[in-house]
């Protein structure tokens, strides 16, 4: 420079030696104060639009960006993408230089890059705590979106930076802001099984129940995810377990899916539909059949759920353990005797279990009823299926050597594989008598009829006991809203639940109106 050196000299990027001398650092500090003081331009900008203060900042050189900041170097400069001092600062997690940019160069902490993304959120995405709060401090927008719809809060849950949550959620931001996906902060919270933060955007406010762009909840989120304990704080709350997510899945079926058999326990504390169904027609039931877990099969049956319920192919779980060869399945489904006849149900194929199973030369119904030609047709087999039963029983009764009948229990325990049968068959002959000869009640004419009657008495009544005909007419037509109501929730609890007041009840007035029907 002595010699009479350009300062101002550019290489083919637009390089000055002071952009050099900024982005060295610390070992070029000397040499900075030296251009400047020799007149180099603090403003002049490379090919990218980067002055010497973007370059110190993004490096993080501290005392050049003090040095810049005492000259005088404008602290909203920005290059490409709209990027200035502060956002690379931020970005990178240089926390002095932050505090230099805002307390002394007073830079805007609200000014974003091309996308909106403001300094907040980069700093958020970094996970510099306290870099957020100098930004908190300044003055920040705690709720500024940039690219991809990304809020500072919805960046830090992603990166699980537990710290800047805790911060930002000081600040009351929306906790239910969405990203482009639809994504809620507790929704990333419980996919990545942050338990802390999820528990924190919960007591802040956060939805439970929204659903994203593919239909999921926080709850299905969490179960893909197998965080049992992200599943446990939800179900606390009381979320809604049977709202179908994407394929129109669960979070029952995702986590038999899965095969999480904890958090499918959880789930059936809360008393789930078991017969929702995906866009394939499977059930939860269907699922962990195909899955051959035995577990979680003895899980859903304790809960009721219908082995007879068939997927778009129109197979019931025994046409799918038929063909996955599990023998343990297989009877854990046939252990109650209702179930027999679903042996000979077609699919949509004309396929039945029964003639599933006689393809294989080791048959699965030989094993458990044993070694002989079981009928195949279905009237033939007397009762839908009680046949292959029955001669279960008579095997365990005529126990080989024709010995006393306290040896009965002996040999059914000394593996003859029938003995589960005995308990099901003395419970369950009684129902299993009526279920293919009744049907239940339903809403016929009849019905109505029986119904219109006792509404037209009840309301003569009620009308002459007020002399007012207007009474009589609302009391009849209250009464035959009731009737019918009361009907289709008696359907909905057969269907769901196996109660055996509501069996009595739904098949003793079915008797009865068949036999007025008869009559008349």
């Amino acid at each position: 420079l002595s010699r009479g050196a350009d300062v101002q000299a550019q290489d083919l990027d637009n390089w000055t030696a002071l952009h050099f001398a900024a982005k060295a650092g610390h070992v070029g500090i000397g040499i900075v104060e030296i251009l400047l003081e020799n007149g180099a331009d603090l403003e002049h900008r490379d090919m990218g639009g980067w002055t010497a203060l973007m370059w110190g900042s993004y490096k993080g050189h501290t005392s050049v960006v003090a040095l810049l900041l005492q000259r005088g170097a404008d602290v909203q400069a920005h290059g490409n993408y709209h990027l200035n001092p502060l956002l690379w600062a931020s970005g990178r997690g240089h926390t002095e230089i932050v505090r230099l940019l805002v307390n002394t160069g007073g830079a805007k902490v609200n000014v974003g890059d091309k996308y909106g993304t403001t300094p907040l959120v980069w700093a958020c995405r970094k996970g510099s705590t306290e870099i957020v709060d100098v930004l908190l401090k300044a003055g920040a927008n705690v709720d500024t979106a940039g690219m991809y719809s990304w809020t500072p809060l919805l960046v830090a849950v992603s990166g699980g930076f537990q710290e800047c949550v805790s911060l930002l959620l000081e600040r009351k931001p929306n906790v239910n802001a969405l990203d482009k996906d639809g994504m809620t902060a507790l929704s990333i919270a419980c996919r990545e099984g942050l338990t802390e933060i999820a528990s924190a955007l919960i007591a802040a406010g956060a939805y439970l129940n929204v659903q994203d762009r593919a239909g999921d909840t926080p709850l299905i989120n969490a179960v893909k995810g197998g965080h049992r304990s992200v599943v446990e704080i939800l179900m606390k709350r009381h979320v809604d377990v049977d709202i179908q997510g994407k394929d129109k899945k669960t979070a029952l079926y995702t986590a038999v899916e899965k095969g999480h058999t904890a958090i499918v326990k959880l789930i059936l504390q809360s008393n789930p539909d078991l017969e929702l169904s995906t866009k394939d027609g499977d059930t939860a039931l269907l699922r962990a059949v195909r899955n051959r877990n035995l577990e979680i099969v003895q899980m859903l049956l304790e809960r009721k759920a219908k082995v007879g319920a068939t997927d778009k192919r129109g197979d019931t779980c025994l046409h799918v353990a038929m063909r996955a060869r599990s023998k343990a399945i297989v009877e854990a489904l046939l252990s109650n005797p209702k179930y027999g006849q679903l042996l000979y149900r077609s699919n949509k194929e004309g396929e039945t279990p029964y003639a599933i199973d006689a393809t294989h030369q080791k048959t699965i119904l030989g094993q458990v009823f044993g070694n002989r030609r079981l009928n195949a047709n279905e009237d033939s087999e007397g009762m839908l299926g009680y046949g292959l039963y029955s001669s279960a029983l008579a095997d365990v009764l005529s126990e080989p050597t024709l010995t006393t009948p306290i040896t009965v229990g002996l040999y059914a325990k000394w593996g003859s594989g029938k003995s589960f049968l005995l308990t099901d068959l003395r419970d369950e002959m009684k129902n299993f008598a009526h279920s293919w000869s009744e049907k239940p009640i339903d809403a016929s004419w009849l019905f109505f009829l029986i119904s219109l009657h006792l509404v037209l008495v009840i309301g003569t009544v009620v009308g002459l006991a007020t002399w007012s005909y207007v009474w009589g007419i609302v009391t009849g037509a209250i009464l035959l809203v009731l009737i019918y109501f009361t009907d289709n929730l008696f359907k909905f609890l057969d269907r769901r639940y196996d109660l055996e007041w509501l069996y009595t009840l739904n098949y003793g007035l079915s008797r009865k109106l068949g036999r007025l029907q008869l009559i008349l």
